[in-house]
């Protein structure tokens, strides 16, 4: 089996818009047919002309427990594809899903309507944090209607999957965000006083953009993680991160070189000011950033331990 692109997403995301443009692309016309397993029919259908220029077929799956190994065995054996493409059912429960065992090269698309993400992610966030978990590519459309809010969208999924491609499409084309726009702070500013929210963007930010982060001062509160490896002069200053409910967490924080580093107690909770350093990481092979503590002081864990992004 060649590439299956899974794609998965709530009612009227663009889940059928985004294999259409993919189907139709020149360079994805490739020799052999391409299998769609349709999980959830919306308001736009497939061309039936479209389908047979592209040498696509479709084949419906209605119900959650019918999308299975053996089942999907079948169509495989009935139309013999070079590829497939799932159109996957927002409702159903990806985290229980199994794929085929000769799956063996699958790309996940997550695809959402912007201007009703914010509806799903209030009310039905386990569901959209298992569609953002293992995408590749995460896409938008209608863009344009929340312009002000994307930004705040790409760093809360980032807290689920900071590894996945954002496409933000609006009605004239893609929109490109500039890295620095609607951060929690201002990034052009030498001291940085950062809250919960924004304390948990400084460090998946400056991971990425750690030039931009070298030599301002910070100020925060966290929790203190000693490192195996760490010494008596390091240890990570960290948040756990509630993606979905509180069974489910991801973790941020940053490297702390700290002279007296021996005296703190792990899991403990400090109020730091820093200066943000660049160096390279041997276990990462990369340049990460790092604080410098020049004050610290313990203090009492917060009411509310746990930042919610999402």
């Amino acid at each position: 089996m060649e590439t299956v692109y899974f794609v998965n997403g709530f009612l009227e995301a663009g889940k059928t818009t985004f294999i259409k443009e993919l189907i139709g692309r020149e360079s994805f016309r490739i020799s052999g047919k391409t299998l769609i397993l349709l999980c959830e029919e919306g308001d736009l259908e497939y061309d039936e002309d479209e389908l047979a220029a592209t040498d696509s077929v479709i084949e419906v799956i209605e119900e959650e427990e019918d999308f299975n190994e053996e089942n999907i065995a079948t169509l495989e054996k009935k139309h013999k594809p070079e590829r497939i493409i799932v159109e996957f059912n927002g409702m159903w429960d990806r985290k229980k899903l199994e794929f085929p065992w000769d799956w063996d090269d699958i790309i996940e698309i997550a695809v959402f309507d912007a201007a009703t993400f914010k509806l799903y992610s209030d009310n039905m966030r386990p569901l959209l944090a298992e569609q953002v978990r293992h995408a590749e590519l995460i896409m938008f459309y209608k863009s344009d209607e929340v312009r002000d809010k994307l930004a705040s969208y790409a760093r809360n999924i980032k807290a689920i999957n900071n590894g996945a491609a954002f496409v933000f499409r609006g009605e004239k084309g893609d929109i490109i965000l500039d890295p620095d726009e609607n951060l929690p702070y201002d990034i052009k500013a030498d001291e940085l006083f950062l809250d919960d929210e924004s304390f948990a963007v400084m460090c998946m930010d400056s991971l990425e953009r750690y030039k931009v982060y070298e030599g301002k001062k910070v100020h925060f509160k966290a929790c203190v993680y000693k490192m195996k490896d760490g010494g008596d002069f390091e240890f990570i200053a960290g948040r756990q991160i509630m993606t979905c409910c509180e069974a489910d967490m991801s973790f941020t924080g940053i490297i702390c070189g700290y002279q007296k580093a021996y005296e703190l107690e792990n899991k403990e909770w400090v109020e730091i000011s820093g200066i943000l350093k660049v160096r390279f990481d041997e276990i990462m092979q990369r340049d990460i950033p790092v604080c410098r503590v020049i004050a610290l002081k313990r203090v009492d864990a917060p009411e509310v331990e746990i930042i919610s992004l999402l």
